[in-house]
């Protein structure tokens, strides 16, 4: 009786033990993916008809306001070779003239903006001088894009558009983030120049970005690769950026 009993206690503690060995193992694993300085793989290829349905939606609902932004390949390039670049984000940013345009940032491996460089200067429809399916109304005269593109301006500028932006739309999707491997992707394809960035609106009502490669002639590569975007800001906002709007 007395070894039964003392087999059951040594089972106990065996049992005992092998349970706070899982739990201390499985906090150990937990604490291993929260203190990883990752940020998740970002961007979806979405169908052509998806990505009209989308821009096509925006465009009808806002038809004063600025559609897309074409930027050229070196914008991006010199954003992705900063050390520890993950991606870029993009912020939605208001002119002092009003004008809607879009400011690009960095990302680093923590999830922060890269505010050293920050980019905009971008082409934007409309006018658009070039025909695509991603637009509700054709363009009137066919030009190739002009070059430069796109290009770096100061933190202070970039700040005070995007934040205007943000005053003035409180409602609205402020920013957007895309892993490294969209732009590059997109970059990739034979002939391609540069992105246009246009604004969406998904079935849901939701706002969001569509990503399409440029080639020489200005025309959108929609045979191609599309993305749309799954790191929406508000929501995944990187709030200690100087790009936002501080509570």
């Amino acid at each position: 009786m007395k070894k039964h009993v003392t087999w059951m206690l040594a089972a106990a503690i065996l049992l005992l033990g092998a349970a706070g060995c899982a739990e201390k193992q499985a906090q150990k694993q937990e604490l291993v993916v929260q203190n990883a300085s990752v940020v998740p793989l970002t961007g979806e290829i979405i169908s052509s008809a998806q990505a009209v349905s989308w821009t096509t939606s925006y465009q009808e609902a806002y038809p004063d306001e600025v559609w897309a932004v074409f930027t050229e390949a070196s914008v991006y390039k010199q954003l992705l070779a900063q050390e520890k670049c993950q991606g870029i984000r993009l912020y939605h940013a208001t002119t002092p003239q009003g004008k809607n345009t879009i400011v690009m940032v960095g990302v680093n491996d923590a999830g922060a903006d890269m505010t050293k460089l920050v980019a905009d200067m971008a082409t934007p429809c409309p006018p658009g001088h070039y025909n695509s399916i991603l637009l509700a109304k054709p363009a009137e005269q066919l030009l190739p894009p002009t070059l430069p593109a796109g290009g770096m301006i100061e933190l202070d500028q970039a700040a005070a558009m995007t934040k205007l932006y943000q005053k003035q739309h409180p409602a609205a999707l402020w920013a957007g983030y895309y892993s490294a491997y969209v732009y590059t992707n997109l970059l990739a394809q034979p002939g391609c120049i540069g992105i246009r960035i246009y604004r969406g609106i998904k079935e849901d009502k939701q706002e969001c970005f569509v990503l399409v490669g440029v080639d020489k002639e200005g025309a959108d590569m929609t045979k191609g690769l599309l993305y749309d975007i799954s790191m929406p800001c508000p929501y995944t906002c990187f709030t200690e950026s100087e790009l936002m709007l501080q509570p």
